[in-house]
């Protein structure tokens, strides 16, 4: 009997399973075709708003639209000065760039285009230069350029003795040869004598006390050389750099195998004071560094907003990702959330492409016989990336401006990205999480924050609060009550408090009735007098009997009470009342008889 039990409850349980697997499948299978139905209508609604139409776009609108759905590729052809530059109402180095992305992924030639994007650089006179020498002992160099030659002693404390010619004098410290800005471009020769050294070029933005390493590091044993030239460039506009433009033509021309790396120090350098442009997505892909930096500047754990248009923003900062961190899934489900009832976003033609082109893009390309890259059996990642894992480029396609790689990316341990490995039972505070090498199931590598388990406070969103990471606006006021993440704070909605009049009512009520009882005093006592009488009939005294008709009621006589004597008292004594003159009872008598007359 125990038996059949135990099997009938093992099926049960079994059963039980099954349908859960099967449920948890169907649900999973639903939220995949919902938001494969939110893309279909979104790109129905974009080709809606662009077929047919495109003559009466903007430049911008023309371009993504042709990145996004292979529409308005002759008004962009049209639109350029000789098929050089874009628009043709004036050459613009960010749209010239954008316009040779759309074009080569639509396979038309862009080779004059790219000549003169190529050509339209300068050389940034905001930025400081310094040649670093380094020795583990002391010794002299020889630093040669423009056919002159110069001595400098390295000590042991690493500083050095003294400048080196015209061209290199010795900075503040006595650390580095600061180069003069007439002298970029020169080669400078190193070559010291009694020890092995090792040579490379510093720069940082002249107002700045921040110093940037260049990534190459030349070393050298004594009495061999290395060399050091300064190539730094910027691209152009009017005479002077122009900063997202040339984030943009670094980009795109990096896509095209292009080397920009003598771009970099400027686009690096100038960062900071250029944050609404959100250049960590560009140097993200062209570095393989700042991916934190991007990452951390998440509003609310879903979209970007740095220049003031969050849309345009998500949409470049998910651009660089050909992986999936959970920023980038947190913000797509922020993206199918707000998006217009017609598919769109806010019904904008610019955002709504270059959402698609970045998130969910589609082939574009003409050819049919272009073979999708991972279907091919290799990886699409960054140019950068498939160089530092020593693979090769091939020509199958892949989306937005990776390229198809023959060997696949290689993930570095979350202690070599300068993390710490949070358990399937804790979070990320105060940081992001990346992919690494070393992760076992359930495991997320944790950068700039801290592992904890969650705590039992309730949270903010779920109470119809907003987390915001500053804080609250003027229609708001900071909760003690519900928590954030990452360190945020709660906002909800100002309460006022609404102020009751009860009392005041009831006091004015009260005055009211006190001064009508002054007023009609005299009716109220006849009145009180009346009630009283009315309830105390009922109470009639013993032997009350009422009185003869037309008599009086005021002049019946009460009944007599009997007095009662206490039983130890004894009765009174009577006296004989005293007796009157004989004189007094005449003249009494006398009177009384008058009277009677």
């Amino acid at each position: 009997m125990k038996k059949e039990v135990f099997l009938f409850s093992f099926l049960i349980i079994v059963l039980i399973l099954c349908v859960s697997f099967t449920i948890a499948q169907e649900d999973d299978a639903g939220d995949a075709d919902n938001e494969q139905s939110k893309i279909d209508k979104a790109y129905n609604c974009l080709e809606d708003k662009v077929k047919d139409k495109c003559s009466s776009l903007s430049s911008e609108e023309r371009i993504f639209s042709l990145l996004a759905i292979k529409e308005c590729k002759d008004e962009i052809i049209s639109d350029s000065q000789s098929d050089e530059c874009w628009p043709d109402s004036g050459c613009r180095i960010k749209t010239t760039a954008q316009a040779i992305l759309a074009l080569d992924k639509a396979n038309v030639n862009t080779d004059e285009a790219i000549e003169w994007l190529s050509s339209q650089n300068a050389t940034p006179l905001d930025m400081d230069w310094y040649l670093q020498i380094e020795s583990s002992e002391e010794t002299t160099c020889t630093v040669t350029y423009s056919g002159s030659s110069y001595q400098i002693i390295i000590g042991e404390d690493k500083k050095i003795n003294s400048g080196a010619g015209s061209c290199l004098s010795l900075s503040e410290g006595g650390w580095w040869l600061k180069v003069s800005s007439g002298c970029y471009g020169r080669e400078f020769e190193i070559k010291c004598h009694d020890s092995s050294f090792l040579t490379n070029l510093l720069f940082k933005k002249t107002t700045s006390s921040t110093i940037h390493v260049s990534e190459k590091t030349t070393s050298a044993s004594a009495e061999a050389s290395t060399y050091e030239k300064i190539n730094s460039f910027c691209f152009a506009q009017g005479g002077s750099c122009e900063y997202e433009g040339s984030l943009w033509a670094a980009l795109v021309l990096n896509y095209l195998d292009k080397d920009v790396s003598a771009y970099l120090p400027y686009l690096v350098t100038m960062a900071d004071e250029n944050a609404e442009y959100l250049p960590e997505a560009f140097l993200y892909f062209l570095t393989d560094e700042f991916r934190i930096d991007l990452l951390s500047k998440q509003v609310n754990d879903e979209y970007w907003d740095v220049s003031g248009d969050k849309f345009y923003d998500t949409a470049l900062a998910l651009y660089p990702f050909s992986d999936e961190p959970q920023e980038k899934t947190n913000s797509k489900n922020w993206l199918l959330e707000v998006q217009d009832n017609n598919g769109c976003w806010q019904g904008n033609i610019r955002n709504t492409a270059f959402i698609l082109f970045s998130v969910w893009p589609k082939q574009i390309s003409e050819d049919e016989d272009d073979i999708d890259c991972e279907d091919a059996g290799y990886s699409c990642m960054s140019g950068i990336n498939c160089q530092e894992v020593g693979g090769n480029e091939l020509d199958y396609s892949c989306a937005g401006m990776f390229v198809c790689c023959d060997k696949e990316q290689v993930l570095e341990s979350c202690e070599e990205q300068g993390g710490e490995i949070c358990n399937s039972a804790q979070n990320c505070i105060g940081g992001t999480t990346v992919e690494s090498s070393d992760l076992d199931y359930g495991e997320t590598c944790c950068i700039r924050g801290r592992c904890e388990e969650p705590k039992d406070e309730p949270d903010c969103e779920d109470n119809f609060g907003t987390c915001r990471a500053y804080e609250c606006e003027e229609d708001e006021e900071t909760s003690m009550t519900y928590t954030c993440d990452y360190g945020d704070v709660c906002c909800v909605e100002k309460t006022t408090v609404e102020k009751s009049y009860f009392w005041i009512w009831i006091l004015l009520l009260l005055i009211v009735l006190v001064v009508l009882g002054i007023i009609f005093k005299d009716k109220l006592r006849t009145f009180w007098f009346r009630a009283k009488s009315k309830f105390g009939k009922s109470k009639k005294p013993p032997g009350w009997k009422p009185a003869p008709p037309g008599f009086p009621q005021s002049q019946m006589r009460r009944p007599m009470q009997r007095r009662i004597l206490p039983p130890t008292q004894r009765p009174p004594v009577r006296r004989a009342p005293a007796k009157r003159p004989k004189g007094e009872i005449d003249d009494v008598l006398k009177k009384l008889k008058e009277m009677g007359k």
